[in-house]
C-alpha cells in the first residue's frame, strides 16, 4: 500500500450519480420523442431530411450528456505515481 497517495474522494462518485439522475430522464424523453416521430411522420422528402437532422442532434445531445456524467463521476484529482528515477527508495 502506498501511503503517499491520497485516498479517492467520494464526492466525485456522488456528483456522477447526481448527473446520471439528470441525464437519464432526458435520454428517455429523447428516445421517446424520436420513436413518436418515427411512428407518426411519413419520412419522404423534406420531412425525412428534417427527421435525420433531428436524429443526429438527439444522438449528439445524448452523447454529450453521458460524457458530462462520466467526467463528473471520474476521480481526476489523484496524483500520478512518481516515475522510477524520482521514487525514494524505502
Amino acid at each position: 500500500m502506498d501511503f503517499h497517495t491520497t485516498p479517492p474522494r467520494r464526492s466525485h462518485w456522488r456528483r456522477g450519480v447526481y448527473a446520471a439522475w439528470i441525464v437519464i430522464p432526458f435520454t428517455a424523453s429523447q428516445v421517446w420523442a424520436l420513436l413518436v416521430l418515427l411512428r407518426l411522420a411519413p419520412l419522404d422528402g423534406l420531412l425525412g431530411q428534417a427527421f435525420v437532422l433531428t436524429l443526429l442532434g438527439s444522438v449528439a445531445a445524448i452523447w454529450a450528456g453521458w460524457r458530462w456524467t462520466w467526467k463528473l463521476g471520474r476521480d481526476r484529482d489523484l496524483r500520478p505515481e512518481p516515475t522510477a528515477k524520482n521514487r525514494i527508495p524505502t
